[in-house]
């Protein structure tokens, strides 16, 4: 949370991160210890001089990080497509709970 005090003391624990703080690159190296997954939840719209006016990136300096951890997830096209097949397949689910067609499984 970005709240918290003493953030860095927190995340240099972890083995792995999870990050969606809603703030770009608010997690950098110094913050994690070598090795970490990091998975960034975040997607935060940066303006830029592009045509759009912005660009996309997440809450954790990615850039900044190579070298640095095991794994992290890229901003944008991480998390994002996991995120949108669970809801297509608890829709699935659901309808078929609601229409009694749900496999025993």
């Amino acid at each position: 949370h970005t709240g918290t005090p003493d953030i860095a003391a927190h995340t240099r624990q972890a083995d792995l991160l999870i990050v969606a703080s809603g703030q770009p690159h608010l997690i950098t190296p110094q913050m994690v210890s070598e090795g970490v997954d990091i998975v960034d939840v975040g997607i935060n719209r940066v303006p830029d001089s592009s045509p759009k006016g912005y660009h996309l990136e997440g809450d954790v300096a990615t850039d900044e990080m190579m070298g640095h951890v095991h794994a992290i997830t890229p901003v944008p096209g991480g998390v994002g497509p996991m995120t949108v097949a669970m809801l297509v397949n608890n829709t699935v689910l659901a309808a078929e709970i609601s229409t009694g067609a749900a496999s025993s499984e």
